[in-house]
């Protein structure tokens, strides 16, 4: 049974033998919540982990391991010219976020011999254009609603973080400042996704599908799309799924790289 650690810009998410779990690296006691949740696991046989944090946050999690089950390296998974299927164009494969890789990984394995547009919405929004022969044909990356909501608030005084709150329709004007700033911030994620979705299927041509993942998809509303017939699918774990295809090619082949 193999543990599989995808570690985002905020938090770190789980998964073995069927059982998943996640905690924000941005809580004071992260570490200690791993800790209490991989000591009701079973050992492992191997810890293969996706990062795009930094090399503290990497540390401290061989650190975790290492505590829990003390004889167990950690496997890193990284994105690659060519592999599991997925060809990607950049002059320096490893700058490319294994996240997005492994993305476009599970992606191609459900919808195979598709031109695809696999939209990740987390901290960071990347969309990502994939031919049906599996060549990457570039991306696009955005700040997320956080990002968006953190960087307005630091540059104005006057103007507080707020979580944001269920119910703000995109692009409809608001009667409270941070309300204001919630439907402003919904409204440029949604004019920024769809744009860059344009761009996206302009690249591919045809009539290319939506692999739609990351905790805000919730805040987008892509039923323009869906109206003219370009299906939209909802994978809740599309990073988790590649990069458990990822470990496994890794195991029989050796493509990802052991670093």
């Amino acid at each position: 049974m193999k543990l599989l650690l995808d570690i985002g810009n905020t938090r770190i998410k789980w998964r073995m033998a069927g059982r998943e779990g996640r905690v924000a690296h941005t809580q004071d006691d992260w570490g200690a919540q791993l800790n209490r949740a991989w000591h009701e696991l079973a050992a492992p046989t191997a810890v293969c982990a996706g990062s795009v944090a930094g090399e503290r946050i990497n540390q401290a999690v061989v650190d975790g391991v290492r505590h829990v089950w003390p004889k167990q390296d950690v496997i890193w998974l990284r994105s690659q010219a060519s592999c599991c299927g997925i060809r990607i164009q950049y002059a320096n494969p490893e700058r490319f976020g294994v996240d997005r890789f492994a993305a476009l990984v599970a992606a191609r394995a459900e919808f195979t011999d598709r031109s695809l547009i696999v939209v990740d919405t987390g901290t960071a929004i990347t969309v990502d254009a994939l031919d049906d022969a599996g060549l990457h044909h570039g991306g696009l990356i955005m700040p997320g609603l956080r990002l968006l909501n953190a960087s307005l608030t630091s540059g104005a005084a006057q103007l507080q973080e707020n979580a944001v709150p269920a119910g703000i329709s995109a692009c409809l004007p608001q009667h409270e400042t941070q309300l204001a700033m919630s439907a402003g911030g919904r409204c440029m994620l949604q004019g920024g996704v769809i744009h860059a979705l344009e761009q996206a299927m302009r690249v591919l041509g045809g009539t290319p599908e939506v692999v739609l993942t990351g905790g805000d998809y919730a805040w987008l509303d892509l039923s323009e799309f869906e109206s003219v017939q370009l299906k939209v699918y909802r994978r809740e774990a599309l990073v988790l799924d590649g990069l458990e295809r990822m470990s496994q090619d890794e195991m029989l082949h050796g493509c990802c790289p052991r670093q």
